[in-house]
């Protein structure tokens, strides 16, 4: 091909490329802005849930903090976890965790209960997901509630 037509290639090929990163940033952005405003009005303000998946060169486990899901309702995580990962639950809730999808949550849940009267939100539990075989290396789906009180 003649240069000036290797150059238009390459000149479309950067375009459409630029258009798709900036098109994925808009979506990500509308979609995180959305979930900070439901995060804001109908989460439990005093609940957190941070995970603990890697660790750093001294092997002390490295927690970031995650969004909780609106109260009640049902998310697919469907992710795979390391065996030896961990995660720390902060303030009052209740989460329930399942190796399946949300259309069959309750096969294998594991429910981890935090009351309000004993947990606040500086109030964290560090939890082993080895400890739970059923959520162990991969879990499919979460619920999180909470007592409106609580919120």
């Amino acid at each position: 091909p003649a240069p000036a037509t290797t150059q238009l290639r390459s000149a479309t090929f950067l375009s459409t490329a630029m258009f798709r990163k900036i098109g994925a940033a808009l979506l990500l952005a509308g979609s995180v802005s959305g979930a900070v405003l439901r995060g804001q009005t109908e989460t439990c303000p005093s609940s957190t849930v941070y995970c603990g998946m890697s660790k750093d060169a001294a092997g002390t486990v490295q927690f970031v903090e995650h969004a909780l899901p609106v109260p009640g309702e049902c998310s697919n995580v469907m992710s795979k976890f390391p065996e030896d990962g961990q995660f720390k639950l902060c303030g009052p809730g209740k989460w329930s965790m399942s190796p399946m999808s949300c259309d069959k949550h309750e096969y294998k849940a594991v429910t981890i209960e935090h009351s309000k009267s004993a947990f606040t939100k500086s109030d964290c539990k560090v939890y082993a997901l080895s400890d739970y075989y059923q959520i162990s290396g991969y879990i499919g789906s979460a619920i999180f509630t909470c007592d409106a009180r609580a919120r």
